[in-house]
């Protein structure tokens, strides 16, 4: 026969099972990084100008994964990893004494931004160009040699023309490099208080990792906003007066014009034309044989014959005046 379980025995077990379920269900919770937001210094870049700005970091990530590939002779993958606001000595505290970090001035916004690559980065790179392998690089920690410098200076110089064509919305963008630091301390272009923009890149070249790091003041990145949105107006403006003025012309296409064929003309002393009486002969200076000027309410735009048809007077054209073209 069976064992009939008392009233304690099952409420043993259901406890058990109840554990065992909750157990389950914290387990499969995944624990979500937690961002402390400060509310005495809230963030001044909007969501929309992030995604301008992670636009322009999207497009700079493509050009310089076809430009590493090309150096390197790798396969090279770099995305945009973050895009985060801190006052520049927090970024600047966190670097390495020994990175390679260059000034890059862009004309348009009258200002300097930095970049850095990460040192696994910089000596895949050297190593690569003095005809090394990606492989055979080692990271030293130690300063940088002319030499070395004036191999990432190349590389910087490379790297200005792509942000320029990433800033192709912005017109009248030059940007060049100004100099290389090995030492960020001695960096004096951004005020320590100043709220910058951290754009960072991951960077993997097969087993080399690493980051790019780009530092953009916010008083820069605002008036490049600025900048991009009034040419996409001016863009949006062409486009909108192209369509009014194609209408115009539809409107004024039933428009009636003066169209005169003039034979010749001379010019007078006032006296002659004061003494004008009816049987004069005006001599013109223009010859027998050359064509008559036609003209558009006052405007000459072609050269004709003069000749009759039927019972009228007519002029045939024979050519543009002056080369002169004009769209039908």
């Amino acid at each position: 026969m069976a064992e009939i379980l008392s009233q304690n025995q099952i409420d043993e077990l259901l406890n058990e099972l109840a554990d065992d379920k909750l157990g389950d269900i914290k387990t499969g919770l995944e624990e979500k990084p937690v961002k402390i937001y400060d509310f005495k210094s809230p963030k001044k870049l909007s969501r929309d100008q992030n995604k301008v700005l992670s636009s322009i970091a999207d497009v700079l990530a493509r050009h310089l994964a076809a430009y590493f590939a090309g150096i390197l002779r790798n396969y090279s993958e770099i995305t945009v990893a973050s895009i985060e606001e801190h006052p520049y000595y927090e970024y600047n505290n966190s670097l390495p004494d020994m990175l390679m970090t260059a000034v890059i001035d862009i004309d348009s916004i009258n200002g300097s931004i930095l970049m850095d690559m990460s040192n696994s980065l910089t000596f895949t790179l050297i190593s690569r160009m003095l005809g090394g392998t990606v492989d055979s690089a080692k990271i030293l920690d130690r300063e940088f040699t002319e030499i070395e410098i004036a191999l990432m200076e190349r590389v910087y110089k490379k790297i200005c023309i792509f942000i320029q064509e990433a800033l192709a919305n912005i017109p009248y963008t030059n940007v060049t490099l100004s100099q290389i630091e090995t030492n960020s301390r001695f960096i004096k272009s951004i005020r320590i208080q100043e709220v910058v923009e951290v754009i960072v890149l991951n960077v993997n070249i097969g087993s080399i990792k690493g980051t790019i790091t780009t530092c953009v003041p916010y008083t820069y990145v605002d008036t490049m906003l600025v900048a991009m949105a009034q040419n996409n107006e001016k863009i949006e403006t062409i486009v909108v007066s192209e369509e009014v003025k194609r209408s115009m012309l539809d409107e004024l296409s039933n428009s009636l014009v003066e169209v005169c064929g003039i034979l010749g003309s001379v010019k007078l002393p006032l006296k002659d034309v004061v003494n004008m009486q009816v049987g004069d002969v005006i001599k013109l200076e223009q010859r027998i044989n050359s064509p008559a000027l036609v003209t558009v309410n006052g405007n000459t735009w072609f050269l004709g014959e003069p000749g009759i048809k039927k019972t009228r007077k007519a002029i045939r054209l024979s050519s543009y005046y002056r080369g002169k073209k004009f769209n039908k």
